[in-house]
């Protein structure tokens, strides 16, 4: 219960920005519909082999645009550095909730708010120019909730990490630009994983950043890997497990150095 309030007020408190990020939701769509365009290019009076058509790779660009702000845009280090540098982080580890479920339920809130008044909106835009997808099966809605579900927690874990690095460095900016890089690089955001060459192309599908994007994009368009959920679930219990322990570690380190 104390969880939920804290999702509901962060909910509420993002709707006072509603206008102003109608612009980002128009910008959003364009960089969609350009790399719509390319791909339309490539792929374009060409023999295609597998999936990937002119038409999925058009439904496929504007579900990343639309997933990716669930999943990818998030507060950089979910504002934890801001905290720790203002010295308000002793106040919320001692507050009677645990530090982590705190953030990450302040972060939901906000989630919840972009899928509302963004994703829902960039979605809308998006399919106007390519159409709009509808799967064959009712429960691949299901899935696809649910496997956008782990990839916004995995995002969560992964941007709170880069967060509470800030007890041990000065600034975490350099953590953020690389996070994104790797996200959007082997997330499949650019270019599906199963299209990337060599090495990369075999690793990509079992790394956390793949379980962001590819994999519920994939789930919605009925062209997952069966094992596309077991690789989310499995990021999902190993990143929780290491952000309780790094908590731990940073709530002893607070409390030696005396808060």
């Amino acid at each position: 219960m104390v969880y939920w309030r804290i999702i509901r007020k962060s909910y509420r408190r993002n709707l006072q920005y509603r206008l102003s990020h109608v612009v980002n939701n128009v910008a959003s769509s364009i960089f969609g519909l350009v790399f719509i365009a390319i791909w339309t290019g490539v792929l374009s009076g060409k023999q295609v082999y597998g999936p990937y058509d002119v038409k999925t790779m058009g439904f496929y660009i504007a579900i990343c645009q639309s997933v990716l702000w669930m999943t990818t845009f998030l507060s950089p280090g979910l504002n934890v550095q801001i905290a720790v540098r203002s010295g308000a982080v002793s106040l919320d580890m001692i507050k009677p909730v645990h530090y982590l479920w705190y953030m990450l339920s302040q972060e939901f809130g906000r989630l919840l708010y972009n899928a509302c008044y963004r994703s829902v909106p960039i979605g809308l835009l998006l399919g106007l120019a390519v159409g709009f997808f509808f799967p064959s099966q009712l429960f691949t809605y299901f899935w696809f909730i649910l496997s956008l579900l782990l990839g916004t927690y995995i995002g969560m874990l992964l941007f709170y990490l880069a967060g509470i690095s800030s007890f041990w460095t000065t600034e975490i900016r350099w953590v953020h630009l690389i996070l994104l890089s790797l996200i959007f690089g082997l997330g499949g955001q650019m270019i599906p994983i199963d299209l990337m060459p060599g090495v990369i192309g075999k690793v990509a599908p079992y790394l956390p950043f793949s379980a962001m994007i590819y994999y519920p994009v994939m789930t919605l368009l009925e062209l997952a890997p069966p094992y596309g959920m077991l690789v989310q679930a499995s990021w999902a219990i190993v990143l929780t497990a290491v952000a309780l322990w790094v908590t731990n570690m940073v709530r002893r380190k607070l409390e030696i150095q005396g808060g």
